[in-house]
């Protein structure tokens, strides 16, 4: 029971890493200017929706 707690909070930990850091990337990406909104969706799998929402955060 414990082990399975700890190994749900480990996975849980890991995927927040990798969102933050996707969020990151996504966020550099959009400071080059080159790269459109929905070619960064494409890329990275994530909906058009979220990409729109990090965008509106870097400008907040």
């Amino acid at each position: 029971m414990r082990n399975e707690a700890a190994a749900e909070a480990e996975a849980k930990g890991r995927a927040e890493g990798r969102a933050e850091g996707k969020a990151e990337l996504i966020l550099k990406i959009l400071a080059r200017g080159h790269v459109s909104m929905e070619e960064i969706a494409e890329m990275t799998g994530l909906p058009l929706e979220e990409v729109r929402e990090l965008a509106k955060k870097k400008t907040a």
